[in-house]
């Protein structure tokens, strides 16, 4: 404690306090992985009397969206960030220790503060902030910068910009920490990213930290809560970067469960189930992830009922009924296998593709974007299936939720119904027309629910119709009508990356779904919203308004084809400054 302090004091990170009064934290060593020590400021109790505002930093989560594949990637770290931040002298006494009988301040910026992370996120984000209008691909988390471009002799400008901002700033660079030289290998968050074989790994020396640390719990024979909390902490910041790694944590988490709150550090017996994923986790360590998901791309919505499943798969349709067992499943469990069904039986169509699921299921969609959960056993099981299907075919799946009243196909199919065939009546329709022209074609529609004479049909079987599938073929129309069935529309925007002209594209105004930005970014004109659809909407299969339709508002959008004007920009970023 002794040096630390000398250097402390050296550096003027500490000062001698000359207020008489002072709010006293404890301070204390601890041991760090290289053997060295760093000190700790316990501000606990005085965090208790903070309100941070909420603010969100970055995870490695968002980091394979920022890169692109075959990236040249670099990190800038800085030494003793937080230690660049001075403190308001008239608020050091705040920040009080006690060292051999004297008191001290910091000057700065202290680790452990509640509101420290926020304070210097926002400094570091607008140096970020400042690169980026410079042309220079960069994301931040704190005090570590990671750097990206497809050029290697770019990006080498591209620091030397970085390092003579940061350093005129008055930061310093910790460069033994930092990777200068273009790499397409980085480590980043705790994190490797490579670009080149595409891959998300765990450092090997992570690796061999954790495998040290499997080898020691599996011979062991019981375990506490507290040991359990730390084991399961470890592993789950690995689980990112390994196959099914969050999916394998679960049995640790379920069995943790069981512990008493009570007793954090009574021992129990370890259970089988514990010991056989604690194997699976030491055998896994060196597997790594995709950077990208699958450029293939498909488009499903599933939906289950009493009676069966249904599914729409990129405008194909499948279905079955439930077994008399099946028939005693809890509702979530049958939505869960529908998909997992809709998989197999579409299995060689899916393999090595990226699906966009669509359920009405908040549980469903939970469970596969978190790869379990730990409310139920036999969801858990029906996740782990579904898993292992799509990891021999591999499959990534994107979950996202759609409002029941906006799934009728999946819906219908489940029910072994009639499909609902959506239409908007003349009252509309002509209104469009006049503001923005007639279409040529409507894309998708039947001889009953076409706006114009030529159409695009999905029944193989309709010989008047213009061609069948309207995801068969490129669209290149001067105007077309797109009314697709809501689970469609993201298949449709996907579609148009490749079309040209424009499309007057009919969709429900959903505020929070995935796909509105998407849509908007290709927009010509502000939409033209229909309200009153119980007057200006019917479903031709049964003749009346669709279910719901007093709560339901359409908006018409005026697009292009083309890909979205935030992807054209990017392109565009591509070369030197």
């Amino acid at each position: 404690m002794d040096l630390t302090m000398m250097s402390l004091v050296a550096q003027n990170i500490v000062v001698r306090s000359q207020e008489p009064s002072g709010f006293v934290s404890r301070m204390f060593l601890v041991k760090k992985g290289d053997s060295t020590f760093r000190p700790v400021f316990n501000l606990k109790n005085l965090n208790k009397f903070l309100s941070p505002k909420k603010f969100r930093l970055i995870s490695h989560f968002r980091i394979p969206s920022f890169l692109q594949r075959g990236d040249y990637l670099a990190t800038i770290d800085l030494s003793q960030a937080y230690c660049h931040v001075p403190i308001a002298p008239r608020h050091r006494r705040y920040l009080t220790f006690v060292y051999n009988g004297v008191p001290f301040n910091w000057t700065c910026l202290p680790f452990g503060l509640a509101t420290a992370p926020q304070v210097f996120a926002q400094l570091t984000n607008w140096v970020a902030s400042v690169l980026r209008e410079k042309g220079i691909r960069t994301i931040v988390y704190l005090d570590d910068f990671l750097f990206a471009h497809q050029d290697p002799s770019c990006l080498q400008e591209h620091l030397k910009i970085a390092l003579h901002l940061l350093r005129s700033l008055g930061w310093i660079i910790n460069e033994k920490k930092s990777q200068l030289l273009p790499s397409q290998c980085v480590d980043f968050l705790g994190i490797s990213w490579d670009t080149g074989k595409g891959l998300i790994s765990l450092p090997m020396k992570k690796v061999l930290l954790i495998s040290d640390l499997l080898s020691r719990w599996l011979q062991r024979a019981t375990w506490s809560l507290s040991s359990a909390q730390v084991l399961i902490g470890t592993l789950g910041f690995a689980a990112f970067s390994i196959p099914l790694g969050r999916l394998n944590l679960r049995p640790l988490q379920m069995a943790s469960r069981k512990l008493p709150r009570s007793s954090p550090r009574k021992t129990f017996l370890i259970p089988v189930v514990v010991m056989n994923a604690l194997r699976w986790w030491k055998s896994n360590l060196l597997n790594s992830v995709p950077l990208h998901s699958p450029e293939l791309r498909a488009f499903l919505s599933t939906d289950a009922s009493n009676l069966g499943w249904g599914a729409e798969l990129s405008g194909k349709f499948c279905q079955g009924v439930w077994t008399e067992e099946q028939k005693c499943w809890h509702i979530n469990r049958k939505e869960l296998h529908a998909v997992r069904a809709a998989i197999w039986v579409n299995r060689h169509r899916l393999q090595n593709h990226t699906i966009t699921l669509q359920s009405d299921n908040k549980t469903v969609v939970s469970y596969i974007r978190k790869q379990g959960g730990l409310k139920s056993h036999s969801l858990m099981q029906e996740t782990k299936n579904l898993f292992l299907l799509t990891s021999v075919l591999n499959i990534h799946i994107l979950p996202f939720y759609i409002p029941g009243k906006l799934n009728g196909l999946a819906d219908s199919l489940s029910r072994q119904s009639v499909l609902p065939e959506w239409h908007l009546k003349p009252s509309i329709t002509q209104v469009v027309f006049r503001r923005w022209g007639v279409p040529v074609i409507d894309l998708f529609a039947s001889k009953r629910s076409r706006v114009v004479s030529d159409y695009v049909s999905r029944d193989p079987l309709d010989l008047q119709a213009v061609f069948t599938d309207a995801f068969s073929r490129t669209w290149s129309f001067r105007l077309a009508w797109v009314f697709p069935p809501p689970p469609l529309v993201p298949q449709v925007l996907h579609h148009l990356n490749s079309a040209t002209g424009q499309y007057l594209v009919v969709v429900p105004r959903w505020t929070k779904v995935f796909w509105r930005a998407d849509l908007k970014s290709r927009a010509v004109a502000p939409p033209l919203v229909v309200k009153d659809l119980l007057f200006h909407l019917v479903d031709l299969s049964s003749g009346l308004p669709p279910s719901q339709a007093e709560d339901l508002i359409l908006e018409i959008w005026n697009i292009r084809g083309g890909p979205p004007r935030s992807q054209v920009g990017q392109k565009r970023k591509r070369g030197c400054c």
